[in-house]
């Protein structure tokens, strides 16, 4: 995968890219990842797969993360939905059609609400969400985790505030990565999680940001999550899938590190398939 970071307009990207060498009529597929990660997460599995398959792919990394020298302003969610909603222009005109977007966990969130702006509607195939935040926003997915998981409630917060010195602390580092993973990782899926922590702008928990109730999206959506999900569990996704008047797929074993999971091929394909129908 290739990094590139390209000036467009008043904004800087930050981005990982592959094309595919195939003549194909596959939309390009766009990542938009989620806490405590960058675009990069999605060079290990996903968009290999996905190259291989046919598809353009690139996967952004949002200001305050990875390596993205950009800083956030005093409304940190506002612009990450302007700068997605950009990058998708981008895209579009990079590649002369209309983008996929799969939007991962925190990105999930992001991603519905760039959908919901007109101007982006012929230049959008499809919304795919994964792990997402539900339409609901923050609020109901905190109050789950407080009343379900209250230690992972804890911990989380420490971790976003302070990543690097929360995950020393063993009983920390147990509780996030049983919430992450189905299953025991290997050095090489916590390496792939883990490389490029930074601390989150909490601005962005803060409040809710919901999606208006009365929101109709006339774009074809797919819903995905992970059974043994613990961050957004099945619930959650079940209720993302109704707000939109779809079926959600499950996946398992899997938690909430579907990116990297032992099984994320199984994803990748159907998302795949997925694609080639839009």
């Amino acid at each position: 995968m290739q990094s590139q970071s390209v000036s467009y307009f008043d904004r800087v990207f930050e981005y990982y890219y592959s094309n595919t060498q195939q003549d194909s009529s596959n939309p390009p597929v766009l990542f938009i990842h989620g806490i405590l990660s960058s675009g990069q997460l999605f060079t290990h599995e996903l968009m290999p797969f996905m190259v291989a398959e046919g598809f353009p792919v690139y996967s952004l990394t949002l200001r305050g993360h990875g390596t993205h020298s950009g800083k956030p302003s005093s409304q940190p969610f506002q612009d990450h939905i302007d700068d997605v909603a950009a990058f998708i222009e981008f895209v579009s005109l990079q590649e002369k059609k209309p983008v996929v977007v799969v939007g991962y966990s925190l990105g999930g969130l992001i991603a519905q609400h760039v959908c919901q702006k007109e101007a982006l509607s012929s230049k959008l195939a499809g919304l795919a969400l994964m792990a997402s935040v539900p339409p609901q926003g923050f609020g109901q997915l905190n109050r789950a985790m407080w009343f379900d998981h209250p230690a992972l409630s804890m911990v989380l917060g420490q971790v976003m505030a302070m990543p690097n010195l929360a995950l020393l602390n063993p009983y920390y580092r147990h509780v996030l990565m049983d919430a992450l993973f189905a299953t025991k990782p290997s050095q090489q899926q916590l390496d792939s999680l883990l490389s490029e922590l930074k601390a989150e702008d909490l601005r962005l928990f803060l409040q809710p940001h919901p999606i208006a109730e009365d929101f109709s999206l006339n774009l074809p959506v797919l819903v995905v999550g992970g059974k043994e999900d613990k961050l957004v569990p099945a619930s959650q996704v079940q209720a993302t899938a109704d707000f939109y008047g779809v079926e959600p797929v499950f996946f398992s074993p899997m938690g909430h590190a579907m990116p990297v999971e032992k099984e994320a091929t199984k994803f990748a394909a159907h998302l795949a398939n997925w694609c080639r129908m839009l």
